[in-house]
């Protein structure tokens, strides 16, 4: 059965577009079939966390009724298939639309179907969320961001969507809120706690998801525990080699 799952937050910037393309690669590098769409129809840059700059039909497309999603469909060497939306300012103006009949019959063999849905609460995300059936929530540990993105879950748990879990992203030492206290405070369990670090940036300006450019990085480390949770994979504890301890201590 195909897993839609929407990735939201409250607030933007906190690398809930990172999360989508590093946790797709992680999932289709245990075999599991992944598609990844952009609903975020104002601010579109999934494709381009995949090195996908131009392309003739985008989700836009799909959306206005142009196009069928098979149509929009473009295949990366990793495995995941992207459904990006469009860069063009023309496309501003399309009314969201809910595919959720058309990801269903056009990646109802799929495995994974994860959304990037868009920043806040306008109509725009809540049409995301309304097309998927879980919901992860991605905030920073900070509290105006979490507040943010308890409002986010309030309007998924409306609409009756599983709310899988909080990933904490661009996690650092000075963060004013610790795992155990954001657990309580959302009343979820935290899937994944991602470490803020330069080479994150540095893989986006290279439209190349950190679990690809990097595979030993403690990024993409944590992006495969997150994949395993969703997997239903019990994390297994591996002895690691100094020389691999030492390049994640120094996050390469």
């Amino acid at each position: 059965m195909t897993r839609i799952i929407g990735v939201v937050s409250g607030k933007g910037g906190v690398g809930k577009t990172t999360l989508v393309s590093n946790l797709g690669v992680a999932l289709a590098q245990q075999g599991a079939k992944v598609a990844v769409i952009d609903a975020n129809l104002t601010g579109a840059n999934l494709g381009l966390h995949f090195g996908l700059i131009s392309y003739p039909i985008s989700v836009h497309d799909v959306m206005r009724g142009n196009n069928t999603l098979a149509d929009a469909i473009y295949k990366h060497p990793s495995g995941v298939d992207i459904i990006p939306a469009s860069l063009s300012i023309d496309d501003l103006d399309v009314t969201p639309a809910n595919i959720k009949e058309a990801i269903l019959e056009h990646l109802g063999d799929r495995d994974f179907v994860l959304i990037d849905c868009a920043t806040g609460l306008d109509r725009e995300t809540l049409n995301a969320i309304e097309m998927c059936d879980e919901v992860i929530l991605v905030t920073h540990p900070e509290l105006p961001t979490i507040s943010d993105a308890l409002r986010t879950k309030t309007v998924a748990k409306r609409f009756e969507k599983n709310i899988v879990g909080v990933v904490l992203n661009r996690v650092t030492k000075e963060d004013e809120m610790k795992k155990e206290n954001v657990s309580a405070f959302f009343d979820l369990p935290v899937i994944g706690t991602i470490p803020e670090d330069i080479s994150v940036r540095r893989s986006i300006e290279n439209k190349n998801p950190i679990v690809l450019e990097k595979p030993t990085h403690r990024v993409s480390q944590e992006m495969r525990r997150i994949a395993n949770y969703l997997l239903g994979k019990k994390e297994e504890k591996k002895k690691v080699g100094i020389i691999d301890r030492i390049r994640s201590l120094l996050g390469i």
